[in-house]
């Protein structure tokens, strides 16, 4: 109950705690994170205060990228709202064949806020998981982190096409901020009352019923084992012996050929080890040993002594089998008695949930899903992930322009399983007497940061800069990329970076960007590494993020959607 109660019940809690007023302020003047102080740990957050984390550069050392730019129009506002989500969309490239394709459809919150309305700012794909940075909307500069663990929607099938709006539906029908929102809570809240003991046994049964499978499995693979075994030794012994065998040997008497097919006929004479090694037991009738030469007689008992190795083989072969299989047998009768008690308490389950199929989604969603505290976000799209600590990173912009002298950028790294702050980084980027403001942040697998802005040294238009430093406990540093990109899109929306093509994404809306890191650090980008991906959707693009294969992960407003290519963007 501790992760439903996380996601479904504090919002109601909260409510009743602080009667829908303005949050509080932070205690800690240090930390500034938390937006109600018994969210925040009782030990200041570590922290790391730098006056200029900007190295010295002339921009006249920079080499403005003078790419052709593709046919686009870029995307300012007037952005297309999306109302049907019955409705899945394809977003072909305007530049080549590949698509973005829904996914999934985002509610108006994840139940943190009476603020949500489906502002979603950020996403990162890692350890497994999709984390998404919920924004409380323009000026609020609060939000919250949520967590979803993909093995677990994977195996609720929420990872295969036709359940594109199913979180939306399971979120906004338990909006606990609406009065028929508070009803189905309590609807739910009685529905797990009256099958938790059906639930527990579930679990439990689920648990000695993976263990009784495993160890059927692994008891045939034994007896395969062992068979193998067995006939490995008895066709070397065939093949070794083969003319001494025709001449010497009598018929077969353990009829092994017979007893390999009748495996599951266990023999119910007790086991005996006593296996003859007097070769008159294994001569032909017509050969008497004692007339045979001394080396014909040393052949024979050569020969012999492999029969009896063969036959000992089979015999430890076919006692082993016999006492697997009783194994076997004992737990494929515990495998039916659990699929029985397992059937039975999903019977009460199905009977609880009287037809409502959400009751049980939403206990199966809310388990994998993990939610934040409400904490100060900024604007919220530097959400970041760096593969190098396991750390996610976010910067509390609350301007989008440049910062006045006085101001710092101020980033707050995160342990990305605990969802608990780490450290703290506070620091100007001053250059040529200007202040910079941090509105993007990325990270490659080496642990080096980035940064990208959309201007150009010495008033370049339709120019993109980026940063390139370190984020260390007792160091900030940030140095410009000697390359300015030229610039195809809008407004500066995310920083991303894909760890199977090892490039940085500058996203726009429509557009995104992408050069290669290596060149990029080593100050050798050409034309030609710069690639461009145009679309035309006409949304609001928020961020991007990579899976494991290179797939790319779209999040769109509004409403709120994510997208997934249908192919590893370059």
């Amino acid at each position: 109950m501790k992760k439903l109660a996380k996601i479904a019940l504090t919002a109601v809690a909260a409510l009743s705690i602080s009667g829908m007023a303005a949050p509080m302020a932070s205690v800690h003047a240090d930390s500034n994170f938390f937006v109600h102080n018994w969210d925040e740990p009782k030990n200041s957050i570590p922290s790391t205060d730098q006056d200029n984390a900007m190295q010295n550069y002339n921009d006249n050392d920079l080499q403005i990228m003078r790419n052709k730019l593709p046919k686009f129009k870029p995307v300012w506002g007037h952005y297309k709202h999306v109302r049907n989500t019955n409705e899945f969309h394809t977003y072909e490239e305007t530049n080549n064949d590949n698509s973005m394709i829904t996914k999934w459809y985002l509610p108006t919150g994840f139940n943190v806020s009476p603020q949500e309305h489906g502002n979603y700012q950020g996403i990162v794909m890692a350890n497994n998981s999709i984390y998404l940075l919920e924004s409380m909307g323009t000026g609020a500069n609060q939000g919250a982190i949520i967590r979803f663990k993909l093995d677990a929607l994977e195996k609720m099938g929420l990872m295969d096409n036709g359940n594109q709006n199913l979180l939306l539906d399971i979120f906004s029908y338990f909006n606990p901020y609406t009065d028929q929102g508070r009803k189905n809570n309590q609807d739910f809240v009685n529905y797990i009352n009256a099958t938790a003991d059906a639930r527990s046994d579930m679990k439990k049964s689920s648990a000695q019923l993976q263990k009784a499978q495993t160890e059927i499995t692994n008891g045939k693979d034994i007896i395969s084992k062992s068979a193998m075994n067995y006939r490995k030794v008895s066709t070397d012994f065939k093949k070794k012996f083969a003319k001494q065998i025709k001449k010497y040997l009598a018929k077969d008497k353990d009829n092994s050929k017979q007893s390999d097919r009748n495996d599951r006929k266990p023999d119910n004479k007790k086991p005996t080890n006593k296996i003859s090694t007097n070769p008159k037991d294994y001569l032909a009738k017509s050969i008497k040993f004692n007339k045979l030469s001394k080396s014909e007689q040393r052949k024979v008992k050569k020969l012999v002594a492999a029969r009896v190795q063969v036959k000992q083989t089979f015999h430890e072969y076919k006692q082993l089998r016999d006492k697997t299989y009783q194994q076997i047998d004992k737990s494929k009768a515990k495998v039916d008695t659990l699929k029985q008690k397992i059937n039975d308490d999903q019977n009460q389950i199905n009977q609880a949930q009287n037809g409502n199929t959400l009751l049980g989604q939403y206990e199966a969603v809310t388990d994998s899903v993990e939610a934040s505290p409400l904490i100060n976000i900024g604007h919220g799209q530097t959400m970041s992930y760096n593969p190098a600590n396991n750390h996610l990173y976010l910067a509390q912009d609350d301007k989008l322009g440049d910062f006045s002298n006085d101001d710092k950028n101020q980033i707050t790294e995160l342990d990305a399983n605990t969802l608990q702050p780490v450290h703290q980084y506070s620091f100007k980027l001053m250059h040529n007497g200007k202040n910079l403001g941090l509105h993007t942040l990325a990270f490659d697998k080496q642990g080096r940061a980035y940064i990208g802005v959309h201007s150009g040294p010495n008033g370049v238009k339709k120019a993109y800069s980026l940063y390139i430093g370190s984020l260390n406990n007792d160091k900030v540093s940030f140095r410009p990329a000697k390359q300015v990109i030229h610039w195809a899109g809008s407004w500066n929306q995310n920083l991303t970076y894909n760890p199977v093509t090892d490039r940085i994404y500058m996203v726009s809306n429509d557009m995104v960007t992408s050069v290669p890191v290596d060149k990029l650090n080593a100050g050798t980008l050409t034309k030609k590494d710069v690639h461009y991906n145009a679309f035309n959707s006409h949304r609001e693009w928020e961020g991007l993020t990579f899976d494991g294969e290179g797939h790319a992960y779209a999040l769109m407003l509004w409403r709120g959607e994510i997208l997934r290519s249908d192919y590893v963007l370059n």
